[in-house]
């Protein structure tokens, strides 16, 4: 697969993984509903996504680590901002050593 599709691949994989619809992400790529669906299955994005986290938490932990606001995050999980910076302070504690 060429640079340019792999691009494109990832991106429709990031839309794909908030929620977005495949119209929606057409409309965001300029690409037909079909094109999307094609990559989905072509790219196996969808088989990928079975191993995503299912819980809210993990969900926005996952999110956070590619680069998403608290807003952001919150937005897509529908909890407040303040859910999800409790979450995260909580495991940045839990992980640390205790020395």
């Amino acid at each position: 697969m060429n640079v340019i599709k792999q691009q494109i691949a990832e991106q429709i994989r990031r839309y794909y993984i908030m929620g977005l619809t495949y119209t929606e992400i057409g409309k965001l790529l300029d690409m037909s509903k079909r094109t999307v669906q094609r990559y989905v299955t072509d790219n196996r994005i969808n088989e990928d996504l079975k191993n995503e986290p299912k819980n809210p938490k993990q969900k926005a932990f996952a999110l956070l680590e590619n680069g998403y606001s608290y807003s952001e995050v919150a937005r897509k999980l529908k909890v407040t901002k303040t859910t999800i910076y409790l979450w995260n302070r909580k495991r940045k504690e839990t992980e640390q050593p205790k020395n």
